[in-house]
C-alpha cells in the first residue's frame, strides 16, 4: 500500500494552533500562570508532546477525507 497523505498548510497550522493552546491549557493546569521561564517552558513541552501525539490522528483524518472527496 503507497498511498501518500496529503499534507496541506491548513492541516499543519490547525495542528499548531491546537498544540499551543493545548500546552498553554496544560502549563495552566499544572504550575501558576505568571511571566517566568518555568511557564514558558511548560507552554513549551505541552505544546510540543501535543503535536508529536495529534499528528498522526490529524493525518489520519486527513486521509479519510481525502477518500470521501474521491
Amino acid at each position: 500500500m503507497t498511498d501518500e497523505v496529503p499534507v496541506h498548510r491548513t492541516d499543519l497550522l490547525v495542528l499548531g494552533v491546537v498544540s499551543l493552546l493545548g500546552g498553554l491549557l496544560i502549563a495552566t493546569v499544572t504550575i501558576t500562570p505568571e511571566l517566568s521561564p518555568q511557564f514558558f517552558n511548560a507552554i513549551f513541552v505541552g505544546a510540543t508532546l501535543l503535536a508529536f501525539f495529534l499528528f498522526i490522528p490529524i493525518m489520519g483524518l486527513r486521509l479519510f477525507i481525502g477518500d470521501e472527496d474521491e
